[in-house]
């Protein structure tokens, strides 16, 4: 009776895994949707705050790329990376 119910927790276990890291990823692809819908012009990149016709300064590139591509990408990213690393972390112990 153990040895069978060992093996449906850890068949929800890894089906809770997948789940997860399947989430995590729409959620970065989302991001990255949000990201060119919000902060590009036919796939390149615009910078928040750029007027017509002129030319930002490298701060204001510097502050716009952080805050409108790589913070949320950032964010996203080690949100995944987190939720991958656990299913790895718990699948070792289990393998133990």
């Amino acid at each position: 009776m153990t040895a069978q119910r060992d093996h449906q927790h850890g068949c929800n276990l890894e089906q809770l895994h997948r789940d997860e890291i399947t989430v995590a990823m729409n959620w970065v692809i989302r991001t990255c949707q949000d990201i060119i819908r919000d902060h590009s012009h036919k796939t390149f990149w615009v910078p928040t705050g750029t007027a017509s016709g002129t030319a930002p300064t490298t701060d204001g590139l510097i502050e716009s790329a952080r805050a409108d591509v790589l913070g949320k990408l950032r964010r996203q990213i080690d949100g995944a990376e987190a939720i991958i690393g656990n299913a790895e972390h718990e699948r070792a112990q289990r393998q133990r």
